[in-house]
């Protein structure tokens, strides 16, 4: 990322965003198609999994790990629905791809596996075979090498600079005091949020009330995923992109049951052969793309109205900033670090928790001014806070416009720098 920027600026950042989320959606339609879900369907899907999920898609190492567990997901079903045993090499170099980009998921690894073991030991342990009420079996294939991934995937964790953080970062990251304030952390609402609703009652609609038998791994990956995407609303991207795959073999499942295996073909085919089903989608996702693109066209990609920009020019041209001690608000902290000024605090969370690093209390401490106010005298003291930089948005900066011991010495439309009187 920060090669990018060197190089290319926002722009190169903005456009490696793109491509590397095209190349995510091209595998995740790729899975819905290995999957015999249909051409027209399977793109219908990922056009709405985009729409509802693009929020997800930012400069952050998320992406790269978005992007192995896509490919992972392709393995597996290599692997073990179509018995092609290359695929297993490939699942052990995603491994060893993860662990580098992003061991803070790397757990997740493992959890992709789990409904696929689940299936093969449920089969075996109930007999479940085709005349099984409502479940069946999914002939899976290659186990053993499943089971030979999972064991060589623990010490492949390991190769991390700080031992063991890709056992311990996630539950850390879920566990801090983050997950009080950070919406990608927090529950979702599920009163608010339509498309998981959706996609709970098409699940418990197709098990409750159709005739279908499903595959087990599907089930399992379709609950699994709605329960975790509750926990949190990053955890929604699971859900559209991995969860969509296995609601879509229901799906599919049960138009096989009541269209019947000879005229599947045909039923599919009305929806790939028609014009205007086609003409339709192309009309829907050409909209959809002009009306991103036009509003990127005109957006700053700072935008000065959320960074304090002209605020960190005018500390640049007049404070002492490295010799400063400047607090400022967890969104912004990373905007004058970029501008070679140390500060506070920046929206790196996970740095600044007792959970991460024994003993601090960065994190907490900030959290504690922003939620009561007026403790931020002994906050301040204890870091040795020289400078606030203030949004309007904030109420404890009222407290520091009536403080003696503060003057106001910058302000613009949306931000303001308290100084410390030094008596």
């Amino acid at each position: 990322m920060y090669w990018l920027y060197s190089s290319l600026g926002f722009d190169g950042i903005y456009g490696f965003v793109l491509i590397l989320s095209g190349i995510i959606m091209a595998v995740f339609f790729s899975n819905l198609v290995k999957e015999k879900n249909g051409m027209i369907l399977s793109f219908l899907v990922v056009i709405l999994a985009m729409y509802f999920g693009h929020d997800m898609f930012t400069a952050r190492n998320q992406l790269f790990s978005f992007l192995v567990f896509e490919l992972e997901i392709y393995c597996l079903i290599g692997l073990l629905e179509q018995g092609k045993k290359r695929y297993f090499w490939y699942l052990l170099a995603l491994a060893f791809a993860l662990v580098l980009v992003h061991d803070t998921l790397y757990v997740l690894y493992f959890v992709w596996m789990m409904p696929y073991l689940a299936d093969w030991l449920i089969c075996k342990i109930f007999k479940i075979n085709e005349d099984t009420y409502k479940f069946q079996n999914s002939n899976l294939k290659n186990i053993k090498y499943l089971i030979i991934l999972l064991i060589l995937a623990v010490p492949i964790g390991l190769l991390t600079p700080v031992f063991g953080t890709s056992y311990t970062n996630l539950v850390n990251c879920m566990g801090g005091v983050s997950t009080s304030f950070i919406n990608e952390l927090q529950p979702v609402n599920l009163i608010e949020n339509v498309s998981l609703l959706t996609m709970a009652f098409v699940a418990i609609g197709l098990i409750g009330f159709t005739k279908t038998k499903f595959k087990i791994k599907d089930v399992l990956f379709v609950f699994g995923l709605l329960l975790f995407a509750m926990m949190a609303n990053r955890n929604m991207f699971f859900l559209y992109y991995i969860g969509s795959i296995y609601l879509m073999n229901m799906i599919t499942e049960c138009i096989n049951t009541y269209v019947g295996e000879e005229k599947k073909d045909w039923f599919f085919g009305l929806f790939e052969n028609s014009k205007y089903v086609i003409t339709v989608i192309f009309c829907f996702t050409t909209i959809i793309a002009i009306k991103n693109i036009s509003y990127q066209l005109v957006k700053e990609y700072v935008n000065e109205m959320y960074y304090p920009i002209q605020a960190t020019d005018w500390i640049l041209e007049n404070v002492d900033y490295e010799n400063a001690r400047i607090w400022t608000h967890f969104n912004w902290g990373s905007y004058l670090e970029l501008k070679g000024i140390k500060v506070y605090l920046d929206s790196r969370s996970g740095m600044y928790t007792e959970e991460e690093n024994e003993g601090c209390t960065v994190l907490k401490d900030w959290l504690s001014v922003q939620e009561t106010e007026s403790n931020y005298k002994e906050i301040f003291e204890k870091y040795g806070i020289t400078h606030v930089v203030v949004s309007g948005n904030e109420t404890f900066y009222h407290n520091l416009a009536e403080d003696e011991n503060y003057k106001m010495i910058y302000e613009d439309n949306s931000f303001k720098i308290y100084q410390k009187i030094i008596f």
